[in-house]
């Protein structure tokens, strides 16, 4: 039996994803696992009963949380927004390989692998997959598997025993591997290479944010919204039946736990405020730590208080779903409250990205434009 003691947690805000796996793969590389040699578990959090008493902001799994939401930043995948339809856009494809939240098509990989600094080679070749896993396992490298035929779309492998696959322990995260990995279950395995130099800058990860919000902006996904839940119009809220508007309610409560991923984008550059006692995780990684620099600081906190303002509005329409009667003759009216609020995500999301551009430009030793 060949084994990595592979003790860092996977964080909870994502079942074991690609970024996910990647992240707790790169602690573990950069010698960041438990101090204890094992990882510790909040019985609250278990049991569904977190308190946010905060003990865990001084456990492994807070760390492991902030480099969560880091590359899933810079790759641009907490930067998504989706069609109302459910109709996957191009910019999806680009970040993601299966669905929504799993990040992990070809160019999401290539580009966290070389933001992290570290060469990758991926096998498909499915009569290697023993050999490959037993050589990387031996360098005390993990491997990151993609799966199929899975409830989740990745895993870490961290050895093997006889015709066994090993696998850390993934309670942290929100869904794990179900059935257990075996060879057959494998489609491809990403083995990581030696360290580099980071083929990609924080500022590479910048204009890939850039690039996802202004193609959201330009596709105009935000007036999808408002037009299937306005008070007035064709096809809108107002003129459809009960029935009709209980289901569009209850898809615009779906979209906006994946606008929740603005949580994750705001984590990282609010880690960077003045009174913050996060940083500290992040300047280690790549030139990251010049977001500490003066010049970035009003951008920093424009990113902190919008994106905290969508976080609330996204859980106020979450909260109108659970309690509307749409057989109220006046419920159709809620259309144009509804409409503001989706204005107001769409603000927030126009001045994050002017923000963006800016700390773009400050990093290419352009003259910024005040906020």
């Amino acid at each position: 039996m060949a084994e990595i003691a592979f003790r860092v947690p996977f964080s909870g805000f994502a079942s074991t994803t690609f970024i996910n796996c990647f992240t707790s793969v790169y602690m573990y590389l950069e010698g960041m696992g438990c101090p204890d040699g094992k990882v510790t578990y909040c019985s609250q959090w278990e049991n569904g009963q977190c308190n946010s008493c905060g003990n865990c902001a001084t456990k492994p799994h807070a760390a492991q949380e902030r480099m969560f939401f880091l590359f899933d930043t810079m790759c641009g995948h907490s930067a998504l927004r989706c069609r109302f339809d459910g109709t996957v856009t191009e910019m999806e494809k680009r970040i993601n390989e299966a669905d929504f939240y799993d990040g992990g098509s070809a160019d999401t990989i290539e580009f966290l692998f070389g933001f992290a600094g570290y060469g990758y080679r991926t096998v498909t070749e499915a009569a290697a997959f023993r050999d490959e896993i037993a050589a990387s396992v031996g360098k005390d490298r993990p491997v990151i598997a993609k799966l199929k035929d899975n409830s989740v779309p990745y895993a870490v492998l961290s050895g093997l025993n006889g015709d066994d696959i090993i696998c850390p322990d993934f309670r942290c995260a929100q869904k794990s591997p179900d059935p257990a990995v075996t060879f057959g279950g494998i489609e491809a395995l990403y083995l990581v290479g030696d360290k580099t130099v980071p083929k990609y800058s924080l500022a590479d990860g910048l204009k890939r944010i850039e690039r996802v919000m202004l193609f959201s902006l330009e596709e105009k996904l935000w007036e999808e919204y408002k037009k299937k839940m306005g008070t007035y119009g064709p096809d809108s809220l107002g003129g459809d039946t009960p029935d009709g508007r209980k289901v569009r309610m209850k898809r615009l409560a779906e979209t906006m736990w994946h606008t929740f991923n603005s949580h994750n984008f705001a984590e990282v550059f609010r880690s960077y405020l003045p009174d913050s006692g996060s940083r500290s995780v992040y300047d280690g990684i790549n030139d990251v730590a010049v977001l500490g620099r003066p010049a970035f600081g009003e951008f920093i906190h424009t990113v902190n208080w919008r994106y905290g303002y969508t976080h609330d509005l996204a859980w106020s329409l979450i909260g109108l779903e659970e309690c509307i009667d749409w057989n109220d003759w006046k419920s159709h009216y809620y259309g144009d409250m509804i409409g503001v609020v989706i204005e107001k995500l769409k603000e927030n999301d126009e001045a994050v990205l002017e923000c963006v551009r800016q700390m773009i430009r400050v990093l290419e030793n352009q003259v910024p434009v005040t906020v």
